[in-house]
């Protein structure tokens, strides 16, 4: 018996030599030695990507567990063979398990009572036991099509086991690539396997796994169960050292908040001032228009001299009133309500001896507690004193999680109460609710009317009131991402519970995805307190979304691994989920507690440099124009030095550096247009993609602009309320992903009446093409939209990139031409 090496079929991918556990497990297999050739062949299983090897392997570890009496783990795996889409593999598998039946019907009966619909065939759990054998991955690796694989060579001379020998397979046609498909969900292949630099090269983001039918592809993603581990917490456990798992260094949080408080102070100084010096200038202009009192230039007698005065009161005032504004906005529009520690530990026993253990231990009062009748899990901390701090969580929170985990949320908030980040959080939070709810509030006012100009009005408004909105996060934003990690170490002190958190995190992203779902849009809740959540709802859209399709280790990797995670995260309320699942992951490991996941140990990826430049090049394109400028003011000024009257303007003019600072600029949009927009041609879209396989390539850039066609349900705000298209969320059959349109005539275009919008095309089913991109939050470029019916909306992008570049050159040559003249 053997398993003669094939050579590959012309054209096709290889990875190098067969393995030499699956020889010499095979070997053993010819020889008797079962339980040599069981570890060798699991091990192959476990650690190698290609699926020959793999179905060799298995093939082979159902003769040897039948050799040694384990019958059901022998018929177990051939009933997971059957399941396969490889008409030979599938063949064999059925044989063989035709001569287990006649042979041996009692363990044919056990394992069939265990048999689900989806093909999953546990293993007896104590058939290996005697050995202490690590089991062999129930389901077989990715399934294959008989088109593009090849399956020869798998040949077994086996007969008195019962083991029919496949016929060798014809040479299949050229057909789907390897690359790019979507690892089993069920494989338990090791995450290091993952993600080596072979399966990296193999998740090549210009894959053409887009050619297989999206039927067989959703096949590969069906038998998935999601389950949870359920990994144990720490018995006894003592303080994190500070460089587990992240530097834990307090100054550098106090540093954030410092530049934070800096930043917002600034700026709520700023909007304060500008609408008091507005409001006495229209005021002091009204009255003497009625002559009540009379024009004076004197600066000292104008009313607007005390304006600075009144900007630093008011700050102040807003500071020391930010708890009790809070809760009234809450009550009011969200139906906040109070929530006693009584109440709270009869759903989570182990939260309520959380806040009354911390508090009187640290010697804190207990934080006010309330409850948000919201079906998403919500957990929000404010106040601008200790004695002041409020925890509000939503009833989906309390919901959907288990006793320990709402505990780790609640020790997480404690967190946040302890190194007093809640209080610059808790007055940028209720600074911007102001524009926000103006925004919402005027577009469900211009949705009531049927006047066209009133409605544009409304929009007009609404849209500023958005804009104002996502200015005043700016200022947060760093201070936001930087103290989760410090209340997640501080949740796992207190409860010595990584596990309970992880899990809390992942189901938090899972209900945040499941209301999107059921309410065809992002809440204004979501939204508004987005800060202050323990996820962002951004990033848990596509993540939640994804959880119950397949394992999530894989689609985590890139928050870990892309050395482009920082940058490409610098817009998001929170960090990536996948670096703060890890670190807790390391947490469990110091205190000698299984993991939740199982990351990679894999440091992170290479940063492909010229890849980084290409995303970058627009903002480089500053450093280009200020080399620009540096050439020319240098010509200037050896003109300057021989007097050469033509050209010794240049030497020190500001002109220069302005117009120079918009040409560069200019050369970084067109330097990377081309490969940010590639032409959407039928051959670059063979068919329909998944969202998992879009997401599976750890080394993914948005630059790594890849066309994908995907069908499903629009989902969003309807109306005034998403004019600027800023909730535009496509729901796929495996998960939901965040779309880009911009308009035929730019950022106004979407106010023009009559104009077809895609907030018209909300809730219908319809096709999406455009160009993916991979980012700390997933989305797509649209490029086109069309529904059913077949009406369609355009996306102008690529068209209105093109046109600043050209603005930005024109505009530069200009500032220079004006400033030689």
């Amino acid at each position: 018996m053997a398993f003669p090496p094939d050579p590959p079929e012309k054209g096709a991918e290889t990875s190098g030599k067969e393995n030499p556990a699956l020889e010499a497990g095979l070997a053993a297999l010819k020889q008797g030695n079962y339980e040599d050739a069981i570890a060798d062949l699991e091990s192959v299983c476990k650690i190698d990507l290609n699926q020959k090897s793999i179905f060799r392997a298995q093939m082979g570890l159902a003769i040897a567990y039948e050799r040694i009496g384990d019958v059901p783990s022998s018929i177990a795996l051939c009933k997971t063979l059957s399941k396969n889409s490889s008409p030979q593999v599938k063949e064999w598998a059925l044989r063989t398990l035709a001569s287990f039946t006649d042979r041996y019907p009692e363990e044919s009966r056990g394992a069939g009572e265990n048999s689900s619909e989806t093909g999953f065939v546990p293993l007896d759990p104590t058939a290996l036991t005697a050995s202490n054998r690590p089991k062999v991955p129930l389901s077989p690796p990715p399934s294959v099509s008989s088109k593009g694989d090849d399956i020869e060579g798998l040949n077994l001379d086996l007969p008195s086991s019962g083991f029919v020998p496949l016929d060798r397979a014809p040479q299949p046609s050229k057909g789907a690539s390897e690359r790019g498909r979507l690892p089993n969900p069920q494989s338990r292949v090791p995450t290091e396997a993952k993600h080596s630099d072979k399966q990296t090269e193999k998740l090549s983001p210009n894959s053409d796994a887009n050619a297989l039918p999206v039927e067989e592809k959703k096949e590969n993603l069906a038998p998935y169960q999601a389950e949870w581990k359920q990994a144990g917490r720490a018995k006894k456990w003592q303080r994190l050292p500070a460089k587990t798992g992240f530097h834990f260094d307090l100054s550098q949080l106090w540093g954030v908040q410092a530049l934070t408080a800096i930043a917002l102070f600034i700026s709520v100084f700023w909007a304060l001032g500008g609408i008091l010096n507005f409001a006495i200038k229209t005021a002091n202009d009204l009255l003497i228009k009625l002559r009540v009192i009379y024009e004076n230039d004197d600066y000292y007698s104008s009313p607007t001299r005390f304006v600075p005065i009144a900007a630093v009161i008011a700050t102040l005032a807003l500071v020391a009133a930010s708890p009790w504004l809070m809760d009234g906005l809450l009550r009011s529009y969200y139906g906040l309500k109070s929530l006693s520690v009584e109440t709270l530990s009869e759903r989570s026993p182990e939260a309520a001896r959380v806040l009354q253990g911390f508090t009187r231990e640290r010697r804190l009062p207990v934080p006010t507690l309330f409850v948000l009748p919201d079906s998403a899990p919500l957990a929000l901390t404010y106040g601008n004193l200790r004695r002041t701090a409020r925890i509000a969580v939503s009833q989906g929170l309390l919901d959907r999680l288990a006793d320990d985990e709402i505990a780790s949320i609640y020790a997480a908030q404690l967190g946040h109460i302890l190194h007093w980040d809640f209080v610059l959080m808790s007055l940028g939070v209720l600074v911007f609710q102001v524009p926000y709810i103006f925004y919402w509030r005027v577009a469900a006012l211009g949705d009531q009317s049927q006047n066209s100009f009133l409605r544009f009005v409304a929009g007009a408004f609404a849209a500023l009131g958005y804009g104002i909105y996502w200015l005043f996060r700016c200022p947060i934003l760093w201070l936001s991402r930087a103290r989760v990690y410090y209340s997640d170490r501080i949740s796992c002190e207190i409860t010595g519970n990584p596990n309970g958190l992880t899990r809390a995190l992942l189901k938090i992203a899972m209900g945040i995805a499941n209301d999107v779902e059921r309410q065809g849009q992002t809440s204004y809740l979501l939204e508004g307190f987005e800060l202050l959540t323990p996820v962002g709802y951004r990033q848990a859209i596509t993540l939640g979304s994804l959880y119950p399709l397949i394992p999530l280790e894989p689609i985590l990797a890139w928050d870990y691994l892309n050395p482009s995670t920082r940058p490409l995260a610098i817009n998001n309320s929170h960090p990536p989920m996948g670096k703060r699942l890890q670190i807790l992951a390391r947490y469990a490991s110091y205190w000698n507690v299984e993991t939740e996941l199982n990351f990679s140990s894999q440091s992170s990826l290479t940063a492909q440099k010229s890849k980084l430049f290409l995303q970058a090049w627009p903002y480089f394109g500053v450093f280009l124009g200020l080399a620009l400028a540096g050439i020319l003011w240098l010509i200037g000024g050896i003109s300057s030095s021989i007097r050469f009257r033509p050209l010794d303007w240049m030497w020190g003019d500001r002109s220069l550096l302005y117009g120079s600072l918009l040409i560069g600029i200019s050369m970084g949009i067109f330097l990377r247009i081309n490969s940010f927009f590639p032409d959407i041609k039928p051959f670059n879209l063979p068919g329909e993609a998944l969202l998992p396989e879009l997401l599976a390539n750890p080394a993914a850039l948005p630059v790594d602009s890849q066309p994908v066609r995907l069908q499903g349900k629009l989902l969003g705000r309807p109306g005034i309320g998403n004019w600027l298209c800023q909730d535009l969320i496509l729901q796929t059959a495996t998960g939901l992903v965040k779309l880009h349109h911009f308009s035929r005539f730019g950022p106004i275009g979407n106010f023009w009446p009559h104009s077809t919008r895609p907030s018209d095309l909300v809730n219908r089913p319809l096709t999406a093409t455009g160009w993916f991109r991979r980012g700390a939050t997933p989305w797509i470029d649209i490029d086109t939209l069309q529904t059913q019916t077949g009406r369609t909306t355009q996306s102008f992008h690529p068209i209105w990139s093109t046109i600043l570049g050209l603005a930005a050159a024109v505009w530069g040559a200009y500032i220079i031409y004006q400033g030689g003249a």
